[in-house]
């Protein structure tokens, strides 16, 4: 183990774990997050640093905008997350280690392999707030062709394989974000950008710079966001029948 923590009472209150599909263009819910004063960043470099230059109306703009690390088969680290069932806690946290220079402040740890475990990372993790991105399969796709597809060299997409796994994938993967939020009551909604700081609970930037210039508005994500950072309830409300239509008094 990298860090010195209490694995068996250790519950992620310091992790937020982010997922989003290919193209769901959850790199720039990412980007502003990882600003953050409260966020861990030693885990950032320039080899980690990836973006395309395209000309709109005559103006280069930055699209991609790939930073820090992306956990998965075929990448720096998290090799096996698409079986990451299989893996021990121990051996997750220690995956999740790996990259950083120190282990404090809060760590966003994102991989498209964890929408295939959202359910067993809750219950690893009960405490971490789970940030999830979506849009349309459709969308998710071109988008993705767009900034690069294959041809995009951070991060690695082989396990993905081809177009056909990919556009297969990125609707598994989204079924399965969809039905862990919904099972707890999550509401997946277009966030302002300077309202997602408060809705993760850390410090918001009144700016910065990376490429051109961000700066924290009422402008918001592409895509929508729900964010769960509570432990799992049981919703049974719908099985209670009201008073009025129950015939008690």
């Amino acid at each position: 183990m990298k860090f010195d923590i209490d694995i068996d009472n250790y519950q992620g209150e310091d992790l937020i774990l982010l997922v989003g599909t290919p193209g769901s263009k959850w790199s720039s819910v990412h980007r502003y997050l990882v600003s953050s004063d409260d966020i861990n960043q030693s885990e950032l470099s320039k080899k980690r640093n990836w973006s395309r230059k395209i000309d709109v109306n005559d103006k280069i703009m930055s699209i991609g905008n790939h930073r820090g690390v992306y956990w998965g088969p075929y990448n720096e680290h998290g090799q096996n997350f698409d079986v990451l069932n299989t893996l021990s806690k121990e051996e997750i946290i220690s995956e999740f280690m790996k990259p950083f220079d120190n282990w404090e402040k809060i760590k966003i740890i994102k991989s498209h392999w964890f929408a295939y475990h959202l359910d067993f990372l809750h219950n690893i993790f009960p405490k971490a707030t789970f940030v999830s991105c979506y849009a349309n399969d459709d969308d998710c796709y071109f988008w993705w062709k767009k900034v690069g597809g294959w041809g995009l060299p951070y991060p690695s997409y082989e396990w993905y394989e081809n177009d056909e796994k990919m556009l297969k994938s990125i609707k598994e993967e989204n079924s399965r974000i969809l039905k862990f939020n919904i099972d707890r009551d999550g509401e997946f909604k277009y966030y302002a950008i300077e309202d997602i700081f408060e809705a993760v609970d850390i410090k918001k930037p009144e700016s910065f710079v990376d490429e051109n210039t961000y700066i924290i508005t009422r402008q918001k994500f592409s895509c929508k966001i729900s964010i769960i950072n509570r432990e799992y309830t049981t919703n049974f409300n719908y099985l209670i029948v009201p008073q009025a239509l129950s015939g008690e008094r």
